[in-house]
């Protein structure tokens, strides 16, 4: 298995845990499924540079941290093409509901009704939110490669040649 293969082995994970959790009844409001992403992303890069080992021990630093970024682009991409589906057909009220809260909580703050619910119907909805998790994605993601790419390189790989 390569990493690739790995990481859209987790995409899958992810795309049948979020699809689960919705049709077995159990309302996860979107900013509350982030930790999954974040697990399966680390696990996507850990897998990247562990396999790039299995198939040959001698890849450097430079190699790893490509793979790692390869595979955190890739979630972060799939991930987030599901996430705006998902949300734009196929649960399409949670951002209505999750709007409604915020907008009751401008109005008791005094903002004007018609203005809380044209910047908020603005900024909390599928396609910022994919885009807010594309970029969050992959600017953490980034950081779990060049972490587990030193991790393999200096410390990892000692334990395989043993």
């Amino acid at each position: 298995m390569s990493g690739v293969k790995s990481t859209l082995l987790l995409v899958l994970v992810g795309v049948v845990l979020r699809m689960g959790l919705f049709y077995a009844g159990v309302n996860v409001p979107p900013m509350k499924f982030i930790p999954v992403h974040l697990l399966l992303v680390v696990l996507a890069t850990y897998s990247s540079g562990h396999l790039l080992l299995n198939h040959d021990p001698s890849r450097g630093f430079g190699e790893l941290l490509r793979a790692g970024f390869q595979t955190v682009l890739a979630y972060a991409f799939l991930m987030s093409v599901f996430i705006w589906f998902f949300y734009k057909a196929i649960d399409t009220t949670a951002f209505s509901n999750y709007n409604v809260e915020l907008v009751e909580g401008f109005v008791k703050q005094g903002f004007p009704r018609e203005e809380a619910v044209e910047k908020v119907g603005a900024m909390y909805n599928a396609g910022s939110y994919a885009a807010i998790t594309f970029f969050g994605l992959f600017f953490l993601g980034s950081f779990n490669a060049l972490a587990f790419a030193a991790l393999h390189h200096k410390v990892l790989r000692r334990f395989r040649t043993q």
